[in-house]
């Protein structure tokens, strides 16, 4: 027999073998009687050794709608190769709860990220996954939207990648974070996540505050505390030059007593001239104010803390003192 002949008798008999799969898997998603589906399973078993991985890939496929299994065939797919056990860990419904987590450790990384996609996980395999899951699982299952991300899974999450930003960041997009996880991350995060924090988790001033305890803020503090107005204000140019500049901590520098950096930051955001800022901000006119904080895109839940440094800095028993109108037009050109 030629080396042609040896190869297309291999080929066919794996093509048999993949169309035996098939049907043995067809066979066992449907409801048989006891005898004959302990004899099919047994079919199944040898095909699940099988040498050729299509062969393995096609068995699995079917039996993934399984809704009963024998435990050793199904543990026997689940730490196949990805490619074999991958369509199998995302649908299965055979294992319980207990079985997840006795089969979990024992998972490569590929089919931990499959499992971690699922939208059935309990708190229990959702914490055993955040606990023995690299970061390509712990991401997937921080991504997962389709779960609420149970808080004893979160802790697990920032207990091991607190350090890890990108992590961090993602955990912080999820819209379902219990608050104390809130708590915990917002100093971990990027600028930007901890603004969508506070304002989707209406985070209140007490919690915000944690964030004067940055050394970075502390330092931000100490270079600005007795800077000119001018330095200031190019100060903040380069903070948003290099998107540095949120307005978080706008209002935390602002509130420690430095309104000069709410209006630099008001006026480059807004595109409107210093002068133009102060007199918006001492409120004598309001529908002036709320169009300043929408061509700023300060949000709707900021712009109350941003009226309240207004009302403290600029209002009639304040003692900062808007800035003359002949004084505006002088400094236009600096400003702009």
């Amino acid at each position: 027999m030629s080396t042609t002949d040896i190869t297309m008798l291999i080929d066919t008999v794996k093509l048999e073998k993949m169309a035996l799969a098939k049907r043995v898997g067809k066979f066992l998603v449907a409801e048989q009687v006891q005898e004959e589906r302990a004899t099919v399973e047994n079919v199944a078993r040898v095909l699940a050794q099988d040498v050729s991985a299509q062969v393995r890939e096609v068995l699995a496929y079917e039996l993934r709608k399984c809704k009963v299994l024998a435990t050793d065939l199904a543990e026997k797919i689940a730490h196949d190769v990805e490619s074999v056990s991958g369509a199998f860990l995302g649908e299965t419904m055979v294992f319980t709860d207990k079985e997840w987590l006795k089969l979990i450790p024992g998972l490569k990384e590929p089919s931990l990220v499959v499992v971690a996609r699922r939208k059935d996980l309990s708190d229990s395999v959702q914490a055993k996954l955040a606990t023995v899951g690299q970061e390509p699982t712990v991401t997937s299952l921080v991504r997962n939207d389709n779960l609420t991300l149970a808080e004893v899974a979160c802790d697990k999450v920032v207990d091991r990648f607190g350090d890890n930003r990108r992590m961090m960041d993602h955990l912080g997009a999820r819209a379902d974070l219990p608050l104390k996880v809130v708590e915990r991350i917002i100093n971990n995060v990027s600028d930007h996540c901890r603004e969508m924090l506070i304002e989707h988790y209406a985070v209140d001033q007490g919690i915000a505050s944690k964030m004067a305890e940055d050394s970075k803020i502390e330092v931000l503090w100490a270079q600005l505390k007795n800077a000119s107005p001018t330095q200031i204000h190019a100060f903040v140019t380069d903070l948003r030059n290099d998107r540095r500049l949120n307005y978080l901590l706008v209002i935390e520098i602002a509130g420690r007593g430095c309104p000069s950096f709410m209006e630099s930051s008001l006026a480059l955001e807004a595109g409107l001239p210093l002068g133009r800022i102060r007199e918006i901000l001492s409120l004598e006119d309001p529908a002036a104010f709320v169009r300043l904080m929408q061509m700023a895109n300060v949000s709707k839940s900021m712009a109350p803390r941003f009226l309240q440094l207004a009302k403290k800095f600029y209002g009639k028993t304040s003692n900062v003192t808007p800035i003359k109108k002949d004084e505006d037009s002088t400094k236009k050109n600096a400003v702009a």
